[in-house]
């Protein structure tokens, strides 16, 4: 029973993983941490599935049943990325010299407007989702006792994935060095001629269209989308960040796993609220022990 728990923890872990991804990618490039990254993921879902049901404006195209989650899931990671370069320019630079905490309610901001804008021009219902991989999505494979979705396998998969790539994009590569520079000390990276700005914007582009991925997974998990639901699954994701490190790709990975794994356990045997409480409490506690969190260099207290 225990082991059935712990896949199944491990299933839904790896969809906040990749929201957890996109948050430790955003506050790497521009120490932003950002409580808007779930909402711009959610926005391009919601504006796909509606859609789906009312036609494509100008072509009035119906994707076909099998092609719902799919088309959904691209149109949230276009938007998600058109998203990122508008926040970037127009909301996020002006305040760029601001505390962290004042860009924190700015992020705050940014998802209560979206969430607002979904609900008046969307939808103030939740929207069925199905399998973001189409019908082979939803195929099921048995593991220790538990069923698991190859929607599952692929959310997990693709954090995994990501990450990896990721990181060794930012260690590797010529803009990934920029990156890390910058937010070192962005204005002697503005003296040495790298473009401050660019950087910024990558983050913020790369991290909306993660978030919209993630979206799609969490939404095909529950079965529904509706405004806001992805900033409380932000919370989890941000609690698997932390927990593993505000700077660490890989650790965001593996915290938002471990808190998974304690939702996957706890839920069950004595309900959401001990699995939320047990979560928050393991977010305390490596903030009193090692602020930095597990594999992180920077401080999240």
């Amino acid at each position: 029973m225990l082991t059935t728990q712990v896949v199944t923890g491990l299933a839904e872990g790896g969809a906040y993983a990749l929201m957890a991804v996109a948050i430790v990618l955003v506050f790497s490039g521009t120490r932003v941490l950002s409580l808007a990254i779930g909402e711009m993921g959610a926005f391009g879902l919601l504006l796909g599935l509606k859609w789906d049901r009312t036609g494509v404006p100008l072509v009035h195209w119906h994707p076909s049943a099998n092609l719902a989650g799919p088309f959904a899931m691209l149109l949230a990671i276009v938007c998600g990325a058109i998203l990122g370069v508008v926040v970037e320019r127009f909301i996020m630079r002006p305040v760029e010299d601001r505390s962290p905490a004042s860009k924190l309610v700015v992020t705050l901001g940014i998802a209560l407007f979206l969430a607002l804008a979904e609900y008046q021009f969307i939808s103030t219902n939740p929207q069925p989702m199905g399998s973001p991989l189409g019908a082979s999505g939803t195929g099921q494979l048995h593991l220790f006792g538990s069923v698991v979705t190859w929607d599952d396998i692929a959310s997990l998969g693709l954090a995994i994935v990501l990450a990896g790539s990721m990181a060794l994009f930012l260690q590797k590569t010529r803009f990934g060095l920029a990156v890390r520079a910058t937010t070192s000390n962005p204005g002697v990276s503005r003296l040495l001629g790298i473009r401050v700005a660019r950087v910024h914007r990558f983050t913020w582009v790369v991290g909306a269209a993660l978030s919209a991925l993630a979206a799609a997974f969490l939404s095909s998990t529950s079965g529904e989308i509706y405004p806001l639901s992805m900033t409380a699954a932000l919370l989890y994701a941000m609690a698997g960040a932390v927990i593993g490190g505000l700077d660490s790709l890989g650790g965001a990975v593996s915290g938002s796993l471990l808190v998974g794994i304690l939702q996957g356990v706890l839920a069950p045997r004595f309900g959401p609220t001990a699995a939320i409480g047990a979560t928050l409490g393991l977010v305390m506690l490596v903030l009193l022990a090692r602020p930095r969190g597990m594999f992180g260099t920077v401080d999240a207290s």
